[in-house]
């Protein structure tokens, strides 16, 4: 079983979790989960990275400081 960057934490734990159908990080301290839609079986590793590239892209964006521009 092949283990991925984690999106939240920046650790090597995203793991496929068969039984839930999710990927999730298996550190304690972070259990982020990653939802795959209508994914049953066990996805092929570029659907799991483009999966893992999404979900980071919107963990950045919801992080963006709020700017306010002064003139």
């Amino acid at each position: 079983m092949a283990v991925y960057k984690c999106p939240k934490c920046k650790r090597y734990g995203m793991e496929w979790d068969g039984r839930a159908k999710v990927l999730m990080c298996y550190y304690n301290t972070c259990s982020h989960v990653i939802r795959i839609q209508n994914q049953k079986s066990i996805p092929v590793p570029e659907r799991i990275s483009e999966a893992i590239d999404k979900d980071r892209n919107q963990i950045e964006k919801d992080n963006l400081p709020n700017l306010i521009c002064s003139e």
